[in-house]
């Protein structure tokens, strides 16, 4: 986070990732998920004016940089669990060269794609100014939605964010919502991370523990971070993911039918 302070006195250029129709600068949207809902909305990246040089791709190599990316009408969405992504590989998913259709599951004759097992998008971003910067990347929930039983998606939606440099790194965070069944870690102490996706008391060999989430940074915000120096003609790219798991922390709480929550993602340059 930067103070206050040092926001007013520094010019800024703002990347915004948004759907379903928002097109004010200040309030932007990522997505609606809606658990085998009607509508989600269309998915896009844009980028604002300013001083600090940054521009996007939906490949490495820039040959169509823009200000604005867009996915048309993505499908509903059912429930899926992270043991699965690991028949898919790291190197599909954080690939410019896989798109949504890898998340489907079952194509209607009329081309379209019934419901997906998750969404996940690559982009990169590149300083094309003439002097360094830094920027922060947050995701924040923006809005969510109970279905007619008062339930909320964010007990079992997951994110997670592959941030790299051009390189194939596939460094990769998982994010949840803070668990409300705590488990005590190796020390004794207590943890109120979510499991990824099973408990480890109740894993099996179909379905191994993968291990605690990073806990979601507040209610409204999922995460939050910076990259402090970003080079002149640096690449850095990013690979969105997100899902619905199936195994819950709380076996209660699968996911709510018609519920439905917005995900916004802002990128802030930042002169140095």
């Amino acid at each position: 986070m930067y103070e206050l302070g040092y926001v007013k006195k520094r010019k800024r250029r703002r990347i915004v990732l948004l759907v379903g129709g928002v097109s004010t600068v200040v309030v932007s949207t990522l997505s609606i998920v809606a658990f085998l809902g009607r509508y989600v909305g269309t998915f896009s990246v844009s980028l604002d004016t300013g001083n600090v040089g940054l521009t996007l791709s939906r490949q490495k190599a820039f040959t169509e940089p823009t200000s604005f990316l867009k996915v048309d009408s993505l499908p509903k969405f059912h429930e899926y669990t992270y043991r699965d992504f690991g028949f898919i590989g790291d190197e599909v998913i954080d690939n410019e060269e896989s798109d949504l259709k890898i998340a489907a599951t079952t194509l209607n004759d009329d081309g379209t794609y019934p419901s997906i097992n998750f969404f996940k998008y690559t982009f990169y971003v590149k300083n094309v100014g003439d002097v360094p910067c830094r920027y922060n990347f947050s995701v924040n929930i923006l809005e969510s939605k109970p279905s007619t039983d008062g339930r909320y998606l964010d007990d079992t939606v997951r994110f997670m964010i592959y941030d790299n440099s051009i390189d194939n790194e596939h460094n990769k965070k998982v994010y949840a919502k803070r668990s409300a069944v705590p488990h005590k870690d190796k020390d004794g102490n207590v943890d109120y991370r979510s499991p990824i996706s099973v408990r480890e008391e109740e894993s099996s060999e179909d379905y191994p523990f993968e291990g605690y989430a990073e806990m979601f940074t507040s209610s409204d915000v999922i995460t939050n971070f910076s990259v402090d120096y970003f080079a002149v003609s640096e690449i850095r790219r990013y690979t969105l993911v997100y899902w619905l798991e199936g195994f819950s922390s709380d076996p209660t709480k699968t996911a709510p039918e018609g519920a439905t929550i917005k995900l916004g993602v802002e990128i802030n340059g930042y002169e140095i």
